[in-house]
């Protein structure tokens, strides 16, 4: 394969996978601003009753993780009754995990919200969304697990298609049940649930038609969803654990942050939220090529082209450092002016500006902490990533937000240059970890 077919490849990946994160941030931001029409306390029963869900699905459906990579080294091999097998045993496991864990949201969510917060309109509020979102709840994982199978049989394009129909409901959803049009009663919260939730339905049901048809380029077999395996279950545990413990470690890094943070006042709080918010979009053409780098190194390694998987992966980490070396430079430039898109508050307008200034120089180590562990998760290296995140998230992240927070009592511009040595650090990990070429041998399918 010559350098115009990788580079073919990786954006034939790459752009559907881009234009899919890009819906799901439209879709977030829409959601956020039509509940925040509401009131203060609606606001916040979502955004805790969101963040749960979809971090508990997201930790518990890294079984996807595994799925890609296994699914790509089979379709790679030209062995497509194996990957359909694959596929099917992952789908069957996402399933029951799905619903034991929508299950359990629906029957404790006030027990759930009352370990949280203590604030009873809260409780009430937060625990109707959460019992009416997991609606969605037991396709949710599903949804993630077809979607990683396509992903790793080289379709990338299906993802888009579920995400845009979905977030298109979920947002014209959202519009008549919060606020009562086209003859639909006026939900509130309950509205915004149900919206969300109808949505995860839909996203699940049309991945899930392309996988049992075979119209996505793999078809899997509902013989094979519950018909046990052991050997592909004992593979597929032991590289999806490693991927789940490290969403786990990074989510809960991230909220416990956010805890530290907010005890640094309204302002600073604020001013890293909207500066997160803002940093978020650059993070998409890195996620793009990442997922192109996860199937093509999958797949390259699984038809013995390690030369190309090599060469895929360094290609794809240099269009995304490119792409987001752009927009560090953006960053750079025009902070005040990104910001005032997100608050017309000048003291967090200005706060804001310094810290997404500081996030320029995260992004080029991002770009490649992105793209590198992405390629050594299609390799099947599932525990290298897990085990860097593991040390710069408690050796770095935390114990200087902490000292930032509760020692040294600095501002939260500060946080982000933590943050930032963080990634520099991830990055030349990651480097490492896959110069060393284990990569290579690895046996997964």
């Amino acid at each position: 394969m010559d350098t115009a077919e990788i580079r073919k490849s990786i954006f034939r990946l790459a752009w559907p996978a881009i234009l899919e994160m890009t819906l799901h941030t439209l879709v977030w931001t829409v959601d956020t601003a039509m509940v925040g029409r509401l009131n203060p306390a609606s606001i916040s029963a979502v955004t805790l009753g969101a963040q749960m869900m979809f971090i508990t699905m997201a930790v518990f459906g890294s079984v996807g993780i595994g799925a890609t990579a296994m699914v790509a080294r089979n379709v790679g091999a030209e062995d497509y009754g194996r990957a359909e097998k694959v596929g099917g045993q992952a789908l069957g496991v996402g399933m029951i995990i799905s619903t034991l864990l929508a299950l359990t949201g629906m029957i404790f969510a006030k027990e759930i919200f009352q370990c949280v917060v203590d604030d009873p309109e809260l409780i009430v509020l937060g625990s109707t969304y959460l019992r009416y979102v997991l609606i969605g709840g037991f396709v949710l994982i599903p949804l993630g697990v077809s979607n990683g199978i396509l992903r790793g049989a080289g379709n990338t394009v299906v993802p888009l298609k579920a995400a845009f129909f979905a977030n298109g409901l979920n947002i014209i959803g959202d519009y008549v049940l919060i606020f009562g049009k086209w003859g639909f009663p006026q939900l509130g919260v309950k509205g915004a649930a149900i919206a969300t939730g109808l949505a995860q339905v839909l996203g699940a049901v049309i991945s899930l038609y392309y996988l049992f048809s075979g119209k996505g380029g793999i078809k899997v077999h509902l013989k094979d969803l519950f018909r046990i395996d052991r050997e592909i279950l004992s593979k597929l545990f032991r590289l999806s654990l490693p991927a789940a413990f490290e969403m786990a470690m990074n989510d809960g890094s991230r909220l416990l942050s956010s805890f530290w943070i907010a005890q640094l006042g309204k302002v600073s709080f604020a001013a890293n939220a909207v500066a997160i918010a803002a940093e978020s979009v650059s993070f998409m053409p890195g996620y793009g090529f990442a997922i192109a780098a996860t199937t093509l190194m999958g797949q390259n390694l699984g038809a013995k082209n390690v030369d190309v998987a090599r060469r895929s992966t360094m290609k794809a980490m240099n269009y995304a450092m490119i792409f987001m070396g752009t927009v560090a430079l953006i960053f750079l430039l025009i902070p005040q002016h990104i910001m005032a898109l997100f608050t017309t508050d000048r003291e967090t307008l200005l706060l804001a500006a310094q810290c997404i200034r500081i996030g320029a120089l995260e992004q080029i180590p991002i770009a490649i902490a992105m793209v590198i562990s992405g390629a050594l998760k299609g390799a099947g290296d599932t525990k290298g990533p897990f085990h860097i995140s593991l040390a710069t998230n408690l050796g770095v992240r935390l114990p200087l937000i902490f000292l930032i927070v509760f020692v040294w009592k600095l501002n939260v511009v500060y946080i982000w240059i933590a943050t930032a040595l963080q990634f520099i650090l991830e990055a030349v990990l990651m480097l490492l970890r896959y110069r060393k070429e284990k990569w290579k041998t690895l046996e997964i399918h």
